[in-house]
């Protein structure tokens, strides 16, 4: 996975630092999800929503334990869980558990990490994922005829947050160690999601990330 060697450009806003650290990553994840998964059919649809609710799971659980309030997005496995309830099809096992501060290219930056730092990149990550659901959503609305259940991918509630934290993020430069912080844990999630799509793996945590 890609990254870039400069995280903290002074003047630089925080959603500038994570769009400009993820985009290789982002743009892979979409290509293998679809992939893996698509939504041309039925079961398609349903193997899509099953990677979903694998990956999100451990994140979610993430963020309950650490994230502040304001840095918890809306819960998006319920949803899932219902529409998978209503194309006839069980919950998959969830995957192994998320750590923020561990990515297959590089080792935990010890002393870098702060629990709302990490938030922050977790939160943007699921947080920006509701513009892409939104285009799935009208894709998967065309292809089955406007009766495949909906609640994830038309979740307004994620939306709505989604436009809170950019608004948050992008009207003040970022710090150094938060811009470091947010980002690799941005990187994280997308390492996270991307190893569920490429086969329900995810990389091993090798060092336990320092959390402050």
């Amino acid at each position: 996975m890609t990254r870039i060697k400069d995280k903290g450009v002074a003047g630089e806003s925080l959603r500038h630092h994570l769009r400009a650290a993820t985009m290789a990553a982002h743009d892979l994840l979409d290509h293998a999800m679809q992939a893996a998964s698509g939504w041309q059919t039925r079961s398609d649809y349903a193997r899509f929503l099953g990677l979903q609710h694998a990956a999100r799971v451990p994140v979610e659980a993430w963020l309950a334990e650490h994230a502040p309030a304001d840095l918890r997005p809306p819960l998006q496995t319920p949803l899932i869980a219902r529409d998978l309830s209503a194309l006839g099809t069980g919950l998959p096992p969830a995957s192994p558990p998320f750590d923020p501060g561990y990515t297959p290219s590089s080792p935990p930056l010890a002393g870098v990490f702060h629990v709302k730092h990490s938030a922050l990149g977790v939160a943007w990550v699921l947080a920006g994922s509701a513009l892409g659901n939104a285009a799935i959503g009208r894709q998967v609305k065309r292809i089955g005829d406007g009766v495949w259940p909906m609640a994830f991918l038309g979740d307004a509630a994620m939306m709505a947050f989604w436009q809170g934290l950019r608004a948050r993020i992008e009207g003040e430069p970022a710090s150094p160690a938060e811009a470091a912080g947010a980002t690799q844990a941005a990187e994280a999630v997308f390492a996270h999601f991307l190893g569920v799509a490429d086969g329900g793996q995810v990389p091993e945590r090798q060092a336990e990330s320092t959390q402050s």
